[in-house]
């Protein structure tokens, strides 16, 4: 049985690397602003984005269903639940919700849907170039994801989670599916509290735009009746990625923790990227965050994201963890972002 179990670890370590390396060196940096969907990118959950998005080694519970689905199977209760919001920029928003749900030894299951808020946008066509009309429209962007982690051993966890992603403006739609997969390795080398964790983001089906927004009327020469034909668009890709980080917590004393963590990226449309982050708890209730992101090969003024900072505040209330966390991300042309998450774990 033993040997049956390392086995198919084995196995599970190989698959990994091989779906996750393939896409990976597939593009290349002159592939940059060509990937469909790429709503999946934007960061969700306080904590680990403080954290400059480094801690795919040591990310735990629902918070690990966006970055590694691995971590979900180290969730503490039999549910919880996490609600993050964030500004990108204007007025669009990006709301999220994760549950996770604590199946015994079956493992963990995990449900997810992130939608973004646009506002009401005027509508302006050829023959309204100024939109006097008064009409308007709102894009919708949504991503609905279903995770399973399970623990294989005390030491190794693996995690899936399948995303569905939808996209529609005005007379047009497209969506897509995705995968990704996870696996954390605790005790590395026999070091306790040292952490390796691997994860692949969207690897799916190409994002194809259709509707009644690419039919054209047009009449030919010497024809009665117009015709009706509709222009073809282009099937794009979806921003697959390869990540593979290590995590560090190290207890200075019985009241304060040090976690220190570092990711590779390799992204097969854009730069490859190194994250690093850190986090000190104090009593485990709260807790200090920062993080950095360096793109490699790119130009210090012409990356969009640098550095974040971040707070949590975690309290036992009648048997139920609540827990507040807060980030703040740097951004070159808009103003900071600022993520705010509330998690109940019971």
């Amino acid at each position: 049985m033993k040997r049956n179990k390392i086995s198919m670890i084995t196995a599970l370590l190989a698959f990994i690397l091989f779906v996750g390396l393939t896409p990976s060196y597939a593009g290349d940096v002159a592939r940059t602003g060509t990937a469909a969907g790429v709503q999946v990118l934007v960061p969700v959950g306080a904590r680990y984005l403080a954290m400059g998005g480094a801690n795919i080694a040591e990310v735990s519970g629902v918070d690990g269903i966006f970055w590694n689905p691995a971590g979900l199977s180290s969730m503490k209760g039999n549910a919880a639940g996490v609600f993050s919001s964030m500004n990108i920029f204007d007025d669009v928003h990006v709301n999220y919700l994760g549950l996770g749900f604590n199946m015994g030894s079956l493992g963990n299951l995990g449900v997810t849907i992130k939608a973004f808020d646009f506002g009401d946008i005027p509508l302006t066509t050829v023959e309204d170039p100024d939109g006097a009309s008064g009409r308007t429209f709102s894009p919708t962007f949504t991503t609905i994801g279903l995770a399973y982690s399970i623990m294989l051993t005390n030491a190794i966890q693996v995690g899936f989670n399948g995303k569905m992603i939808y996209e529609s403006i005005d007379r047009a739609t497209a969506s897509a599916f995705a995968v990704d997969a996870g696996i954390q390795y605790h005790g590395v080398a026999g070091i306790n509290g040292l952490s390796l964790g691997m994860v692949i983001k969207n690897v799916g089906t190409n994002m194809q735009y259709n509707g009644s927004a690419f039919i054209t009327q047009s009449t030919e020469s010497g024809a009665s009746f117009p015709n009706y034909n509709k222009r073809m668009t282009s099937s794009d890709q979806l921003p697959a990625s390869f990540e593979l980080g290590l995590g560090y917590k190290y207890a200075i004393d019985e009241t304060n923790n040090l976690l220190v963590s570092g990711n590779f990226a390799n992204n097969n449309f854009g730069t490859d990227a190194f994250k690093f982050g850190a986090e000190y708890m104090f009593k485990d209730m709260l807790a200090l965050r920062a993080g950095y992101v360096l793109r490699n090969g790119l130009a210090s003024e012409d990356q969009l994201y640098h550095f974040t900072i971040g707070a949590g505040f975690n309290y036992n209330i009648g048997g139920a963890d609540l827990t507040i966390d807060y980030a703040y991300r740097d951004s070159k042309y808009f103003n900071g972002n600022n993520l705010f998450s509330l998690k109940i774990g019971f």
